[in-house]
């Protein structure tokens, strides 16, 4: 298998507070005893777990064109990104393309490997001086890595994992095993294995 990137930074994280709050009220118990409620209905779903609604995160994800184009799919969350036009344009142009180290450095910073050749850089760099941001668009490889701020909610997060753990584009088994990593309450969540049923 091909070498591929991803990489998951937790940069905020809210609301387990007020989500456990609100569990209270719904059950008309006090605050204080709901974390124990709350890992028992994690994973009902139906309306039993809708307090992960009220969970908010945040992250910087780095990944491929080619994979954010799958984390579209996911609506019920929020993405700003860099802008190719004016992060990427302006990386280009302080690159020297005579200088191999330099066009070395910029790929292995910018592109997954052995998705971009030396060649398509050149290109991509010629459109930059030109200041051509839809010959830019047109060229770049799948494998340009791009970061996002994505925000969602543990609800949202739980969707994500039950669907692409065993999903065949390595990069989601990776971006669930970094996201549950570095969350506050990885327990509410499913696992990175699905579970298997045992016999009773």
């Amino acid at each position: 298998m091909e070498s591929f990137t991803i990489s998951v930074e937790k940069v905020d994280e809210a609301g387990y507070q007020p989500a456990l709050r609100g569990l209270a009220h719904n059950k008309k118990q006090e605050t204080e005893k709901m974390p124990v409620v709350a890992e028992k209905l994690a994973n009902l779903d139906g309306g039993h777990n809708k307090f992960l609604e009220s969970m908010i995160l945040w992250l910087d994800v780095r990944a491929p064109r080619y994979w954010w184009q799958e984390a579209d799919t996911f609506r019920l969350s929020t993405k700003q990104s860099e802008s190719t036009m004016h992060t990427l344009t302006a990386e280009l142009l302080a690159v020297n393309m005579d200088e191999p180290a330099d066009v070395e450095k910029f790929m292995a910073d910018n592109f997954e490997p052995q998705s971009c050749s030396v060649e398509t850089l050149r290109w991509i760099h010629e459109a930059a001086q030109e200041k051509d941001i839809i010959t830019i668009k047109k060229r770049l490889p799948e494998g340009f890595l791009q970061t996002r701020l994505w925000c969602m909610s543990y609800k949202s997060l739980r969707n994500i994992i039950l669907q692409r753990r065993t999903h065949r584009l390595p990069h989601w088994k990776e971006f669930i095993r970094q996201t549950l990593a570095v969350i506050d309450h990885p327990k509410l969540l499913p696992s990175l294995e699905r579970k298997r049923k045992t016999d009773s």
